[in-house]
């Protein structure tokens, strides 16, 4: 079964980083954020405002480390940055990212190398739309997208964890 969500910023809210409709238009998700010294954390929250996903990041000047938590387990997301090309790897859960992270063109693949979720930037909305494959891995999708649209969103900072 095959889901569509699109990730659009939201700069009318403080504390709202992102929303995420569904293809009917629908909210289904806002995710929320704030910055601390020892790095950033992030919530994606149902619109009635219960806490279904948590990411919480360490920033350095070429690496971002995201820890995702979301139905009782736990992955990791590590993004090195240099160059003006960026690596993405998942530890405790066997995805792997192929394409190209920094303009948002990539797709998330099992270990089988079945694809998980696609994900490709709207120019024409500003958001990032995803293709979620496997229902049951959509948090984690949803998560290591936003990770990674918030080093870059069209153009301009998202959250920056650094």
């Amino acid at each position: 079964m095959k889901m569509k969500l699109f990730l659009q910023r939201d700069t009318a809210d403080l504390n709202a980083r992102y929303r995420v409709f569904d293809d009917r238009g629908e909210l289904r998700y806002v995710i929320t954020g704030k910055r601390s010294l020892s790095g950033g954390s992030m919530r994606i929250r149902t619109p009635d405002g219960g806490t279904v996903c948590k990411i919480r990041s360490l920033g350095f000047s070429a690496l971002c480390l995201y820890n995702i938590s979301a139905g009782g387990e736990s992955i990791r997301l590590n993004i090195a940055v240099s160059s003006g090309r960026a690596s993405a790897r998942f530890s405790g859960i066997s995805f792997f990212i192929r394409g190209d992270v920094l303009s948002g063109s990539y797709s998330i693949l099992d270990a089988d190398t079945a694809v998980v979720c696609e994900a490709g930037r709207d120019f024409a909305k500003c958001c990032t739309q995803l293709l979620v494959y496997e229902e049951e891995r959509e948090m984690f999708c949803l998560a290591a997208a936003a990770c990674i649209d918030s080093l870059s969103a069209c153009g301009e900072p998202a959250l920056q964890m650094t």
